[in-house]
């Protein structure tokens, strides 16, 4: 199977949900201070795939479709969660 544009930007928007799971891992499971700061680094550097992903969408004049959407709502909605978690 060849990697096309398609796949890899379809990487991206779902790669999101991997950084929120481990970004929750380290939140709920482990709870000490340096996990609380490593689940914030896990949870900001989740934001960049998407981000390239919506760059390159915007380069090429393309609609982000559902996936994207779907990515963005994860990061925001537990972002909300993560940040009342922890205020």
């Amino acid at each position: 199977m060849a990697l096309t544009r398609e796949t890899v930007v379809r990487n991206l928007w779902a790669s999101s949900a991997l950084f929120v799971t481990a970004a929750f891992i380290a939140f709920v499971v482990v709870r000490s201070d340096s996990a609380v700061r490593v689940g914030w680094v896990l949870y900001w550097a989740g934001w960049l795939p998407p981000l390239a992903a919506l760059a390159t969408c915007a380069a090429r004049r393309e609609s982000p479709g559902a996936g994207g959407v779907f990515a963005l709502v994860i990061l925001v909605a537990f972002g909300l969660l993560f940040w009342l978690n922890h205020a």
